[in-house]
């Protein structure tokens, strides 16, 4: 949650010392490269591929308008509910779309 308002989350907190925030992110890129070279043992057909492609393409514009909305619900003090959506989403696309990236062709 550190990408959405971060000068609005403010405060303290274990995410506010920079050392926590650099292990979660170098544990966070060794579990991606894990994920990547899990992924490179599967097969998948090329079109299927490529839809899911032109699926990030489009989802990319989407992405940027949930990224957008979540930020001004914060800064409207509404709470992190849509911010935490946006953040889900796009993490979950993320990992699909390293998945048919890496995955062999068929």
């Amino acid at each position: 949650m550190l990408a959405f308002g971060s000068a609005a989350a403010g405060g303290g907190g274990i995410f506010s010392n920079s050392l926590v925030v650099l292990l979660g992110v170098l544990l966070s890129i060794f579990i991606f490269v894990k994920f990547c070279g899990w992924a490179k043992k599967f097969e998948l057909s090329g079109g299927f591929k490529k839809t899911i492609f032109i699926l990030t393409a489009v989802g990319l514009v989407g992405f940027n308008v949930l990224y957008s909305m979540g930020n001004a619900a914060i800064k409207a003090g509404n709470g992190w509910g849509t911010a935490s959506i946006a953040l889900l989403a796009a993490l979950i696309w993320a990992f699909v779309f390293a998945f048919a990236l890496m995955a062999e062709t068929k």
